[in-house]
């Protein structure tokens, strides 16, 4: 029995893991052994909101799966897909994995984002240089002085 011609096995797919490992994050979280310290809001809040999102997300997909397509077109078949821009992307995700640790994440998010900035076209370097810089600093700030977690340091240790 052939699938309907507007059925998308792919979205049918993709909607069913995202479900599925929405419900797996969500038992986890919901399992979490949290000491009494955290009233309400503790370690296991945002695995819980990430698990309804996915789910959320999963039978949304899967729901676009079976509905007719009519529209605009998000997906274009007949667009070759640019190598280059896949490599340089790759090649920056290696890098920073790579610098992490030693440089610390200051910089590898810095190169990260100069990396992919580049492969996706920008040629404004100045611009990208100070965007890089802004947000390597503000995501580091977030996450050390925010949510009280530690970043890999590297060459800034003492500094955050």
């Amino acid at each position: 029995m052939a699938p309907r011609p507007n059925l998308s096995l792919a979205g049918v797919a993709i909607g069913v893991g995202l479900v599925l490992l929405g419900g797996v994050i969500g038992v986890d979280a919901a399992t979490m052994r949290v000491p009494p310290a955290y009233a309400k809001v503790g370690p296991h809040v945002f695995p819980l909101v990430v698990a309804v999102g996915l789910v959320i997300a999963g039978l949304f997909i899967c729901f676009r799966a079976f509905v007719p397509k009519s529209g605009p077109v998000l997906a274009v078949d007949d667009v070759a897909t640019d190598w280059r821009a896949v490599a340089i992307v790759a090649a920056g995700l290696i890098l920073n994995a790579l610098l992490l640790k030693t440089l610390g994440f200051m910089i590898a998010a810095f190169g990260l984002f100069l990396t992919v900035a580049f492969a996706l076209g920008s040629r404004r370097y100045v611009r990208d240089i100070i965007a890089g810089i802004v947000l390597a600093a503000v995501t580091c700030y977030g996450f050390t002085r925010g949510l009280g977690l530690q970043l890999p340091a590297g060459i800034f240790a003492g500094v955050f």
